[in-house]
């Protein structure tokens, strides 16, 4: 299995070459898919970046912590 580390390097790539073909002359369904991809990427870099324990998001979290955790 790949570190968070890793996955959080591929993410930021996957985001990198996305805004690349973004600024290509595509069909608005293409721009919409590709904003959507980038949008799913950087959430994914994101919660991977952030440390363990502190994303209410994560599965495994329960929403109590987190209420307790944001004040």
């Amino acid at each position: 299995m790949l570190s968070t580390e890793k996955l959080s390097k591929a993410f930021l790539a996957i985001i990198e070459e996305a805004e690349k073909i973004q600024k290509k002359d595509l069909p608005k369904k293409a721009n919409k898919r590709l904003k959507t991809l980038i949008s799913i990427a950087k959430h994914q870099s994101d919660i991977r970046n952030i440390k363990k324990g502190k994303c209410c998001a994560a599965p495994g979290h329960h929403k109590s912590k987190c209420k307790k955790s944001k004040k």
